[in-house]
């Protein structure tokens, strides 16, 4: 906006518009229009599904989620969720490999201070049992030596979250959740198979999303500890049907 020097002109000529505004005489450039192709507007659709289901998954895991206000992960779960629709429309469904890791959702960090991946004992499998369950197994590892835990820990615990997702349901499903306690031993702890239920049939995205929390002792009293560097969330495995 401008304002008029030597005219009190209103109207419009050429590309400048002149009015008038709280009492002055102003001119500005009219607004450039774009006009839209089909892929534009494409894209913009699904930007609106991936913010709707970012939005719905970061409800369904505010509790286990030590960022759950950080809006740099809301934008960049979104910008991430838009990549794996765009990429999932352009392919042969016959042509994905279930066993190959999604792009760009697989090892997604809901946490920038921690990083699962940085837990190299944490290795989680993801079977389908005959009997329509989800098999959850993790490989063996010593609790002291590979969870980067305070040395006040009492215990820690592994919390997860089986979400399933469709760029076109009006909503994103908690398929099932469950939390594993692991001793803070020196030994070798084998954690225990989780079943979950496969409901695959009725979303095309399931994301499996686990969180570390260590139980420290903080004089006497056992509370969960605070620090975000120490606390790891993130997408552990992913399939689309």
């Amino acid at each position: 906006m401008a304002r008029q020097r030597d005219a009190k002109l209103i109207g419009t000529v050429g590309n400048i518009i002149f009015y008038q505004f709280r009492g002055e005489f102003c001119m500005r450039t009219k607004p450039v229009s774009v006009r839209r192709t089909g892929a534009s507007v494409k894209s913009g659709f699904n930007f609106g599904k991936a913010s709707k289901m970012s939005r719905q998954i970061r409800n369904l895991i505010s509790t286990i989620n030590p960022c759950k206000s950080d809006n740099r992960v809301m934008c960049r779960l979104t910008g991430t969720l838009n990549k794996l629709i765009s990429w999932k429309e352009k392919l042969n469904p016959a042509t994905i490999n279930k066993k190959d890791a999604l792009p760009y959702i697989s090892g997604f960090q809901f946490n920038d201070r921690a990083s699962l991946s940085e837990i190299w004992a944490i290795r989680v499998f993801v079977t389908q049992t005959g009997a329509g369950n989800l098999e959850i197994t993790l490989d063996r590892f010593s609790p002291t030596q590979s969870l980067h835990a305070p040395n006040n820990t009492n215990r820690i615990l592994f919390r997860l979250k089986l979400i399933g997702a469709s760029p076109d349901d009006p909503e994103t499903k908690l398929i099932g959740t469950a939390d594993l306690e692991i001793p803070f031993t020196a030994g070798l702890f084998q954690p225990p198979p989780i079943l979950m239920p496969d409901t695959s049939k009725q979303c095309d995205l399931k994301i499996l999303v686990m969180a570390v929390q260590y139980m420290v002792n903080n004089k006497g009293i056992e509370e969960l500890l605070t620090n975000k560097k120490k606390l790891p969330c993130g997408i552990v495995w992913a399939e689309w049907n």
